[in-house]
């Protein structure tokens, strides 16, 4: 599925190739009009819902491909991509090329259609099918629809997310009315700075997937499965190794898994923004500081477990004061 978080997900830069620079704070582009006043949460509007179900189910099932430009907040030149979405026997694929600088893509497969992650189900509001105790989504952003725009010759509706707290950053999408992909995206910080934005330029939605499909692999070539995530979970779970004493109200674990040289990696979700925990055992000094790429944000940390030393990275969507908060509650079970 393509939405805000696939952009992000897709273009993440490893926490390992980030160098520990200080938090780039300007930027010189303007944002769409943000509030930094936001009221108490309220129950949600039906056409609101409406957007938020659409957004986390129907893409799942489509076959599509289109063109999008992407800009964050450290490079204000426009970087150009290709997604490509089919379903085959059942399961998703996606191919993301990149269309400037060198030849290379992103391939990702092995979702099930009819597999709802937990994020999905936040999104749609089936929280109480988890018998979880969490924040309802307008529990933690204030939507306000913006009214109909127009993007890549389709009709979409602008739908703006402000948090509820100090923990998560303000979204502006515009929704495609007829599949719920998000067509356009700006993510923008408490002071209504740009992180990043994306916008389709074209879509596609009966694509030749013979053509798709043979298209030759690029150059450089990263491939990854989406099974992160379990499928329609019943309830929560919690990680088998560690323990975050402290996480933003509504964020709740996703799973985990272990990537390069034993790293074991945490995912986090609220339905709208994510995190992720990377925690490597270490033997030699262990850098500390904040490094970031447009919306994308890493804290690295130190943690000293059992006689160990791990080094802890907080990569993901959100302000630093909060990746610092979690970086410095781990512990082990």
């Amino acid at each position: 599925m393509l939405t805000l978080f696939s952009i992000r997900n897709l273009l993440l830069i490893s926490p390992l190739l980030l160098s520990p620079n200080l938090y780039a704070q300007d930027s010189n582009s303007s944002a769409p009009e943000v509030s930094s006043q936001v009221s108490a949460g309220v129950n949600q509007s039906p056409e609101v819902a409406r957007l938020l179900q659409k957004m986390a189910s129907v893409p799942h099932t489509l076959n599509y491909q289109g063109s999008f430009t992407y800009q964050h907040k450290d490079n204000p030149s426009l970087q150009s991509f290709r997604i490509m979405h089919w379903v085959e026997n059942g399961v998703e694929h996606e191919r993301l090329q990149h269309l400037n600088g060198t030849e290379r893509e992103f391939v990702r497969s092995g979702k099930a259609i009819g597999c709802e992650s937990l994020g999905d189900q936040l999104l749609q509001g089936k929280i109480s099918q988890l018998g979880a105790n969490l924040a309802r989504m307008d529990e933690l952003y204030r939507f306000e629809i913006r009214g109909p725009e127009r993007v890549a010759g389709r009709e979409a509706t602008a739908l703006l997310a402000l948090p509820l707290d100090a923990y998560r950053h303000s979204s502006l999408l515009t929704i495609d009315n007829e599949t719920g992909l998000v067509l356009k995206s700006w993510l923008v910080d408490e002071s209504a700075r740009p992180l990043e934005r994306y916008q389709f330029i074209d879509l596609d939605l009966s694509p030749d997937l013979e053509s798709i499909q043979q298209q030759p692999a690029a150059k450089l070539q990263r491939s990854a499965t989406s099974k992160l995530s379990e499928c329609n979970p019943s309830e929560l779970k919690q990680s088998e190794h560690w323990r975050l004493a402290w996480v933003p109200p509504g964020f709740a674990f996703v799973g985990q898994r272990q990537v390069r040289n034993q790293i074991d990696m945490l995912m986090y979700t609220d339905g709208l923004t994510t995190f992720s925990v990377f925690i490597e055992a270490s033997t030699g000094a262990i850098p500390e500081g904040v490094a970031s790429r447009g919306a994308t944000l890493a804290v690295m940390d130190s943690l000293s477990y059992q006689g160990k030393s791990y080094r802890i990275t907080v990569v993901g969507e959100i302000p630093v004061v909060t990746a610092q908060k979690i970086a410095q509650n781990i512990g082990g079970i």
